[in-house]
């Protein structure tokens, strides 16, 4: 899903210090715009940000607020070009202010929230757009301020989330991207079981981010645990709150259906199907694809399903490696046919598309295929 290289500085970490929160008016505006923008209410969202960056011009909060709008109700950036300038305008605005207080107070925490916060979208934006200098460039601007969370997680239980990601994509990222290896050696090792303990204690213990530990909990069960079924509990949490979020939607009708319960799938997959947007839908295919092989055995119309999934447009975060298990289903079909040559061609296409852990190995089987 929408999770590529040093996501993990990507934390509303920031909300968890004292300064801004000690203002009830403002506490609230953030604690009602976040829950309009987690349920999509775009409009309400909005005005309560603008209203704190009217109430705090000088403070990075109402402008990362912003950023984080954009990035949902604008998804993919990539497509909405005047958006992303302004996303990452937005971004670049919250982190100066955030320097500049830093730099006035060394010990001042919120600031540092807001440096590794606002750093760390700008080195998801560029990895999501392959620039992976740039994004290494941003996290290495933001380590130094994020491993003033790492060593805080006790006593501040908000840094769980953003430590849980770096110690677990510390280890998993650079396993899936090579060519990033030789620039991981400016920040400290990582570790998987580590990871998954503090994301785990997020969906627990923290208030701001605790949306976000269930989303990252789950998916990282689901893509590099390979074990779909683990994150539905966590899912189902942030579905029943805000039903209406594009994200979670995807997210359980994606878990549902790799977990093979495919008659509680299909209410999310309908909903998908009525998203005004190509990504969307073609995920829609590719799961009703996969419902119609393994669970109704209906192999040409599953082949039409994949076909349909392919033919949509993919994005790099949430949608990439659907678009590789509808090219994998494409060759198993390939291969049940007795097209062997042709089951390998789509095997090694979906090569440039799987990073599931599942997805690899099953890649691995098929262009093994005599």
């Amino acid at each position: 899903m929408r999770f590529v290289l040093f996501f993990f500085f990507s934390s509303l970490t920031f909300l968890s210090s004292a300064q801004l929160l000690q203002d009830p008016s403002s506490r609230s505006l953030i604690s009602q715009g976040l829950s309009h923008l987690y349920q999509y209410n775009f409009k309400e969202s909005t005005e309560n940000f603008n209203a704190i960056k009217a109430t705090h011009p000088k403070h990075p909060a109402g402008y990362l607020l912003s950023a984080m709008q954009y990035e949902q109700q604008f998804f993919p950036l990539k497509d909405h070009p005047a958006q992303s300038r302004a996303y990452l305008a937005f971004l670049e605005l919250a982190y100066n202010l955030a320097q500049e207080a830093f730099d006035r107070n060394n010990n001042d925490l919120e600031a540092s929230f807001f440096c590794t916060a606002s750093l760390g979208f700008l080195a998801a934006y560029e990895a999501d757009n392959q620039n992976f200098m740039k994004a290494v460039s941003y996290a290495r601007k933001a380590y130094s301020f994020m491993k003033i969370g790492i060593k805080n997680t006790e006593r501040q239980p908000e840094f769980l989330y953003s430590s849980g990601i770096y110690n677990y994509y510390r280890v998993a990222y650079p396993e899936l991207h090579p060519i990033i290896k030789p620039l991981m050696f400016f920040f400290e090792e990582g570790n998987k079981r580590t990871g998954l303990a503090m994301l785990e204690a997020g969906t627990r213990k923290t208030i701001f981010v605790r949306n976000e530990s269930l989303f990252y909990y789950s998916y990282v069960f689901n893509k590099y645990e390979g074990t779909p079924q683990k994150g539905l509990p966590y899912n189902t949490q942030l579905i029943q709150q805000f039903p209406n979020n594009h994200w979670y939607i995807l997210q359980r009708a994606e878990l549902l259906t790799l977990a093979g319960q495919y008659e509680a799938a299909d209410p999310y997959i309908d909903q998908l199907e009525k998203i005004n947007s190509p990504y969307f839908k073609g995920a829609a295919h590719v799961f009703r694809g996969i419902r119609e092989e393994f669970g109704n055995k209906k192999y040409a119309l599953a082949e039409a399903y994949y076909a349909k999934g392919i033919a949509h447009p993919w994005e790099e975060r949430f949608t990439k490696d659907i678009h590789g298990l509808a090219l994998l289903g494409i060759a198993r079909l390939e291969n049940r046919k007795g097209n062997k040559s042709k089951a390998i061609h789509f095997a090694k296409k979906a090569g440039e598309f799987v990073e599931y852990k599942n997805s690899i190995e099953e890649q691995k089987r098929l262009l093994n295929l005599r």
